[in-house]
């Protein structure tokens, strides 16, 4: 799988405390998003999806999140990584740039699976005009939606999740070579003061 970088325990990423796998590669190319770095196909690393679990804190978290680049542009692997991840007990989220309609209009069976195995999508470009109101989505037009069986079930909404509004989910963390990583949902202001 190509990846751009894994995170051990992350909060700012999905409920509870969460192993966070940023894939490398996103074809969707959102103006504006705050993951620039993750759009390169060519950047990067391979990394087995055996070797990921294996990096997993089973301990310490209680789910997995994939983000990006775009989860959805490697299906087969997505799809054996959820299975893997459920195996293990974790539950999973996954962010696409795709909506869920979009999504299911795919003849692969890799995306197909995939949605039989996440249980929260938030889905829907990033649009950076349009400020986001529920925790964990980017912007205002994604939805957070609970999947089973690859149907949606419900869909959650902001008295669920929590306003952004004055409790901006994000983190600053400095990793054991130094590098700064910043994960979940600020807005400028906040990273710039």
């Amino acid at each position: 799988m190509k990846i751009h970088r894994l995170l051990s325990v992350s909060q700012a990423n999905g409920p509870g405390y969460r192993f966070v796998v940023w894939v490398q590669g996103c074809s969707r190319r959102c103006f504006g998003c705050f993951n620039p770095d993750t759009h390169d196909h060519n950047g990067g690393y391979e990394i087995s999806v055996s070797e990921i679990i294996s990096q997993i804190p089973f301990a310490e978290v209680s789910g997995i999140t994939l983000s990006g680049g775009e989860p959805f542009e490697q299906p087969e692997e997505l799809a054996v990584l959820l299975e893997k991840a459920a195996q293990r007990g974790l539950d999973r989220l996954v962010y696409t740039g795709y909506t869920y309609e979009e999504l299911t209009l795919h003849e692969n069976r890799w995306i197909a699976k995939s949605l039989s195995l996440i249980d929260i999508l938030i889905d829907g470009s990033y649009k950076k005009e349009m400020p986001q109101d529920m925790l964990w989505a980017g912007s205002g037009n994604q939805r957070i939606l609970q999947l089973r069986h690859g149907n949606i079930e419900r869909r959650y909404k902001k008295e669920d999740v929590g306003t952004i509004a004055g409790s901006i989910d994000g983190e600053l963390i400095i990793d054991q070579t130094g590098s700064v990583i910043v994960t979940g949902i600020f807005d400028s202001k906040t990273i710039l003061g």
